[in-house]
């Protein structure tokens, strides 16, 4: 009962059969809810960021005149187990050891939208869910790797604005691709279409969307006067611009916010800076555990500085992040030996002090202006089968 590969399939089930609870749950607050006012933004006040979904929402509830909230759970629902299914997949190609079991009970990945309700059921899923297959696609060439990349990266684009801050991923998994199985060269015409679709998308979102109505949008639903209005949730983070955003965060934080959720993300690191050594490979010259490290943590800081819940960013670079280590076990580009030379190394009791202490007592909250949180895993679980028994009890 207690194999990893066992504990991984309970685990999963667990966090599967939570997030399905939670969300049905949630939607006896719809529409005030955050999460929700973030499904409503759509097209019908003219361009606006992450506004094909509220579309999809819209038009799927004008044609079969179905509730609203009931197909932002569908999708909600879906996303989520495409989420589940698909790293599942992925873990299951892998050996489950030491070093996998601090990745999966990790509280910043998989279990983080139920530690922070907040989080849950945001349309971050897509984005990291996007990304997670266009990863696990087989390409024959680079000119399918181009095209799906224009494929899932706009889509992404359009579902959420900070996707562009994700292109790098995506161009390391074509660089790689490239250089160590096409091993082509890359055109310029490659090179010209990708920044003329980069810039197009940066023109939507930087430019076009400026001029969006929102009361437009508002009043494509219908909803009586005074139940969602510009300052509603999602709705009020729709005008300000770069600029005054990222004015009005600075503002907000202070220097020992910084400092907590940078010892959250350290703490986490841990296991990557400890464990993995990727292989040296002439091609790759510079291609090194802490060169990666390091680039994509200056890459990851931008977002900070736009958005106040950080938790949630921490929660999205770790799925990207992660997402790539996955990538670099299907290439083959991790010594295994050397990650099984430092796990033996390590006693049962260093393992505990590991496990306990990058598992089990710190997480951050949602929001950067909020302390940590402590004991999030066990918190979490108490609440949710604490919930249920209470449930049951009411129910006799």
């Amino acid at each position: 009962m207690l194999k990893k590969n066992n504990l991984l399939s309970f685990y999963f089930i667990y966090l599967i059969v939570g997030t399905y609870v939670y969300l049905i749950l949630q939607i006896n607050e719809f529409p005030q809810k955050y999460v929700f006012t973030e499904w409503l933004i759509n097209y019908e006040g003219g361009y606006v960021r992450k506004g094909l979904l509220g579309q999809i929402v819209l038009y799927i509830s004008n044609i079969f005149n179905i509730d609203l909230k009931f197909i932002i759970l569908f999708l909600q629902i879906t996303i989520y187990s495409i989420y589940f299914f698909l790293f599942y997949i992925a873990l299951s190609k892998i050996r489950i050891n030491f070093f996998w079991i601090l990745i999966i009970f990790s509280p910043i990945l998989f279990a983080y939208p139920l530690i922070e309700l907040m989080a849950l059921g945001r349309k971050d899923t897509f984005v990291i869910s996007i990304f997670l297959i266009f990863s696990m696609i087989n390409y024959k060439n680079l000119n399918s790797l181009f095209f799906y990349f224009t494929i899932f990266f706009g889509i992404s684009s359009l579902i959420h604005e900070i996707t562009i801050f994700y292109i790098f991923h995506y161009l390391l998994i074509i660089y790689l691709y490239n250089k160590l199985i096409f091993h082509k060269k890359i055109s310029s015409l490659h090179i010209i279409s990708l920044l003329a679709f980069i810039s197009f998308f940066l023109y939507l979102n930087l430019y076009l969307h400026n001029f969006v109505v929102i009361e437009n949008i508002i009043n494509s639903y219908g909803f009586e006067e005074g139940i969602i209005t510009n300052e509603s949730g999602a709705f009020s983070h729709l005008k300000p611009t770069i600029g005054p955003a990222f004015l009005i965060i600075l503002g907000k934080i202070e220097f020992t916010n910084i400092l907590k959720y940078i010892f959250v993300i350290f703490l986490n690191s841990i296991p990557f800076l400890y464990f993995i050594k990727l292989k040296k490979l002439t091609n790759l010259k510079y291609f090194s555990t802490k060169n990666i490290f390091f680039i994509f943590f200056i890459l990851s800081l931008p977002v900070y500085g736009l958005v106040y819940d950080w938790g949630r960013v921490i929660n999205i670079n770790y799925n990207f992040f992660i997402i790539l280590l996955l990538f670099y076990f299907k290439l083959n580009l991790v010594e295994l030996d050397f990650l099984d030379f430092k796990i033996k190394k390590l006693n049962l009791l260093i393992k505990i002090i590991f496990l306990i202490f990058i598992c089990f007592i710190f997480s951050p909250d949602i929001l950067s202006i909020n302390p940590i949180e402590y004991f999030p895993l066990p918190s979490q679980f108490i609440r949710f089968f604490g919930g249920i028994f209470e449930k049951i009890n009411n129910f006799y």
